[in-house]
């Protein structure tokens, strides 16, 4: 299945990098425009000096006219970059690249200092996450999430070392302080869009289910930045109650730029710059096409299917004038996915079968919407954004019998079982945000309101009865049999609805100085499941000094239940919300003028939680409950001289009940430790270095017991496996080093870039659930591989 696709090793010619090594490198110049506003009410900031200094020590500076500065004739390298002014706090970018020939774009969100911290020893980034939140809120830049070691060309990898996030690079999502990658809440570009990897499997193995997709939508140089917070955020976003994550497409570029992306999987093609048709619009194009199933076929491979997926970003950003501006965002992402007995076949010529399994996916996705923004007075903002989203995904199972007929035995002649079990799920939505923001005598006054129409078409079919061979001890089971059969009457289920789902939010804040208070309430209305939900959020920020500041969060999350959970039985149509009651206590401290400390904990108590009845029917309920308590330790050499590091810990106990007799039990996706230590190192213009490793303890698992030879007397031989004591025991802990290369030349008119990203150098354990066999009874486990993911990049600029 698709478990393996990491499998994949993108080659280089040695000829090629022996060229990019021997080209003589020229001085060259560039610039950068500079774009600098207040990160509260979003008004651009006169005044700033703005100063750039390469390694060498080279100095210039602008000041910034209407928020905008431009630098210029600046040699082709990494500059710090540095915006000062009177009554704010100092920013600092440390490794901003300007590349020969163009004019790159950075925007400063400066913060104003409180009355009594001392601006001159105050050093902020040029861009932070949610001022008002808790302090383990984090932003990354467009370069942070391009050089991620482990991230490949996928921005959800690339987020590996934020506070909380469990991520161990087998699957293109994370869990987040013990939670499940699907309770993650997914805005890109203020537009909901959870749906971001492609093959996230319905049907199949159970770990692939579980875990999510393999690489998503986005490519890192496809997000200009990324907003995190592990919990306690704003009444502006409900939905889900794990994380907040909001992704930024980027806008386009002052100077254009066009790329092409080489691997043997496929290639991608990119445009930045000038729009061509508007002076005042920028554009961003994206297009990339990958067939793994070619390239499977390649290496050898060809067992693992035919996976094949298209991504097709579009964003213009058009300046109407001062006060007004308009984006426009469309996404296309379809995906297909095979694995017939063709390929079965190919895995008996190789390692022999372990999976017979036959799948057909196919999906299309897409997202259309526009956002406009008005700014009036001397503070306010109003943003509508109008979207449309579409699904339509079909999902089909089967199984083969490759062990009935003689080995050579040609492919039509196997006997097979295909599409036993069909899932449909067609959605589309139409939905309105609109957001306003203005200052007020307490402070600033935020409200919203969010309108969605959704049309749901769903459906389970089941052809006729399908024997299955894994299965739990309280499972209903024919008389002394060791399997369970699923059976039309018992899984079949169509759900075809269409509802209104509204929001209304409003939050106060206030600004004391030193202190800072959210104090807000949101409203849902979830008409799929008649719900009225109410969600009061607090965060509480104090800086006691310029190196020590405070936070606390507490608030009421909900989470509906996915379409998928209600379509799959009648009884599940009405499933109510869960709801989770949040509490977070965190302090951010300065050791040093590089060194930071970050320390956050936090208490959770879920109710509501879902429950699934068993394996032999769709039957969920809302009988479970239960607690999740943590900590998370961050500490940080920013970037300075060259190189920068963090360390990261998390300590996770999640426990639930679903109040069946079987008492408390440790959540699928709890490790009780998790340890990431990162680094990088830019050598020089052309070199950069950086590594990430981590170790996450086991997860918890059942206890189990083999039956042979089930179906006897009658063939074919088959083993079950019978699970029990439900997350009674702990799995195999992973760990992993990734390492990264960049390199980077310009030849003539244009600029090669060649990365090595090496996932999991020394082949540590993936701490997966390992898999049963049936045709044997084996237990096998994740292959323990190293994965080299090479790639090259050709840039032209005009």
């Amino acid at each position: 299945m698709l478990r393996s696709f990491n499998r994949a090793a993108f080659g280089m010619p040695k000829a090629l990098l022996l060229l990019l090594m021997a080209t003589p490198a020229v001085a060259q110049v560039g610039a950068i425009s500079v774009e600098v506003i207040d990160a509260v009410t979003r008004r651009p900031v006169d005044g700033v000096t703005v100063t750039a200094e390469s390694r060498d020590g080279d100095v210039s500076s602008a000041t910034t006219d209407k928020g905008l500065a431009l630098l210029d004739g600046l040699e082709d390298g990494f500059f710090e970059l540095r915006a000062e002014a009177a009554g704010y706090v100092t920013a600092v970018e440390p490794a901003v690249r300007v590349l020969e020939g163009r004019t790159g774009s950075l925007r400063f969100e400066l913060q104003q200092v409180p009355a009594s911290i001392d601006s001159i020893v105050v050093v902020g980034r040029a861009r932070e996450a949610d001022p008002f939140g808790a302090v383990s809120n984090r932003f990354l830049g467009r370069y942070d999430l391009r050089n991620a070691p482990g991230s490949g060309s996928d921005v959800m990898r690339a987020l590996s070392g934020l506070p909380g996030v469990v991520s161990n690079g087998e699957f293109a999502s994370f869990s987040t302080r013990g939670h499940g990658p699907k309770r993650n809440l997914i805005y890109v570009d203020g537009f909901p869009f959870q749906q971001v990897a492609h093959f996230e499997q319905t049907l199949g193995d159970e770990i692939e289910v579980l875990n999510g997709g393999r690489y998503s939508v986005f490519a890192p140089n496809a997000i200009t930045g990324a907003e995190f917070s592990p919990g306690g955020w704003s009444a502006e976003f409900g939905g889900r109650n794990a994380s907040l994550l909001q992704l930024e497409v980027v806008d386009g570029a002052p100077s254009p730029v066009a790329s092409l992306r080489l691997d043997l999987a496929g290639a991608e093609v990119l445009y930045e710059g000038p729009s061509g048709f508007h002076d005042d619009t920028s554009m961003f194009l994206q297009a990339r096409r990958f067939d793994f199933g070619q390239f499977f076929e390649t290496i050898d491979e060809e067992s693992l299917g035919a996976p094949v997926s298209t991504d097709v970003i579009l964003k213009t950003r058009t300046y109407l004038d001062n006060d007004n501006e308009f984006e426009f965002l469309a996404i296309y992402a379809p995906e297909e996915y095979t694995r017939d007995i063709n390929h079965i076949l190919a895995a008996a010529e190789d390692e022999g079968i372990e999976d017979v399994t036959l799948q057909n996916d196919e999906q299309d996705l897409a997202l259309i919407g526009g956002t406009w923004r008005r700014k009036f007075g001397d503070d306010g903002e109003w943003t509508n954004r109008i979207y449309f989203r579409d699904s339509d995904r079909v999902s089909s199972q089967g199984e083969a019998f490759p062990d009935l007929v003689p080995p050579g035995t040609p492919a039509d002649q196997v006997p097979v079982r295909e599409r036993l079990l069909t899932v449909k799920e067609k959605e589309s939505e139409i939905g309105w945000r609109s957001d306003i923001s203005f200052g007020n005598a307490l402070g600033i006054l935020r409200a919203g309101l969010q309108l969605a129409n959704s049309d749901l078409d769903y459906s389970t079919e089941l052809r006729e009865d399908w024997i299955r061979y894994i299965f739990e001890s309280d499972d209903p089971r024919p008389p002394g049999a060791n399997f369970i059969v699923l059976q039309p009457d018992a899984i079949n289920s169509i759900y075809s609805a269409s509802e209104t789902n509204y929001a209304v939010y409003g939050e106060q804040l206030f600004d004391w100085g030193a202190a800072s208070l959210r104090a807000g309430v949101r409203y849902d209305h979830n008409g799929f499941g008649d719900e009225d939900l109410v969600s009061p959020r607090l965060g509480f920020n104090y800086v006691v000094s310029p190196r020590l500041g405070l936070s606390a969060t507490a608030g009421i999350f909900y989470q509906s239940p996915s379409n998928l959970a209600r379509a799959a039985d009648p009884d599940n149509f009405d499933l109510e919300s869960e709801e989770l009651t949040h509490f977070g206590l965190g302090f951010d401290y300065r050791l040093s003028d590089t060194l930071n400390l970050l320390v956050e904990a936090y208490y959770q108590d879920i109710d509501n939680q879902l429950v699934e009845s068993g394996r032999t029917s769709g039957l969920i309920s809302n009988d479970g409950e239960g607690t999740n308590t943590g900590v998370d330790l961050v500490l940080t050499r920013r970037f300075d001289q060259g190189w920068s590091a963090d360390f990261v810990y998390s300590w996770n106990r999640f426990r639930v009940d679903d109040n069946d007799g079987r008492g408390e039990y440790d959540w699928d996706f709890n490790r009780e430790h998790f340890v990431s230590v990162g680094g990088r190192w830019e050598i020089n213009d052309r070199w950069q270095v950086g590594a990430r490793w981590k170790y996450g303890s086991g997860l918890p698992t059942y206890r189990y017991i083999v039956h042979e030879d089930v179906l006897a007397p009658n063939p074919p031989e088959r083993f079950s496996q019978e699970r029990f004591d439900l997350n009674s025991v702990r799995g195999d802990a992973f760990h992993s080093l990734d390492v990264r290369v960049d390199y980077r030349r310009r030849i003539g008119a244009v600029d090669l870039v060649l990365f090595a990203d090496v996932l999991n150098v020394y082949g540590g354990p993936a701490g997966l659930q390992p898999e049963f066999n049936i045709l044997t009874g084996e237990i096998v486990d994740e292959e323990e591989e190293t994965l080299p993911l090479l790639g090259l990049i050709i840039e032209y600029a005009w």
